[in-house]
């Protein structure tokens, strides 16, 4: 399995979500966690 990495050549460590309200309702947005702290929203 190949792993993904980000610009600054971090591996992926793992899929994460966060809590964002659109129009008075709570949608999970999920984010990419990369190993050197940085995240990446998923498209």
């Amino acid at each position: 399995m190949s792993r993904r990495y980000n610009q600054n050549n971090s591996p992926l460590e793992r899929i994460v979500y966060s809590k964002v309200n659109v129009k008075g309702k709570v949608q999970l947005v999920p984010l990419e966690l990369y190993a050197d702290g940085s995240v990446k929203r998923v498209i």
